[in-house]
């Protein structure tokens, strides 16, 4: 006669618990954290923006799109200028001047 381990002697005296094969807690806890890391960075990209001075009279182009300046402009605390949706979008992905690489979102930040 084959002799029982301890350990598998243990787990025969509980019932198996149901399992949820389609539960995934990497893909949980993912998806909480970057909707609050995605959540502060629009936040902070929106209050940088707000920090930015409009600037109206600027030649040249904008060094994210590349089309000439028109309306309403903003000027990063680097002293880049952008077009305001241009650098609005960038900052979403990233708080830094897309020449010089500034924090622009630190530097705004009071």
């Amino acid at each position: 006669m084959a002799a029982i381990s301890s350990e598998a002697a243990s787990m025969s005296k509980y019932p198996p618990l149901p399992i949820d094969l389609g539960f995934d807690l990497d893909e949980v806890l993912i998806d909480l954290e970057s909707c609050s890391v995605l959540q502060r960075k629009m936040d902070e990209s929106e209050s940088s923006l707000s920090a930015m001075p409009t600037v109206a009279s600027v030649t040249g182009a904008c060094p994210i799109c590349m089309e000439a300046f028109r309306g309403d402009n903003r000027r990063a605390s680097c002293g880049h200028v952008y077009h305001e949706p241009c650098i609005a979008t960038w900052l979403s992905l990233g708080g830094s001047c897309p020449l010089c690489r500034c924090d622009i979102i630190s530097a705004s930040q009071p």
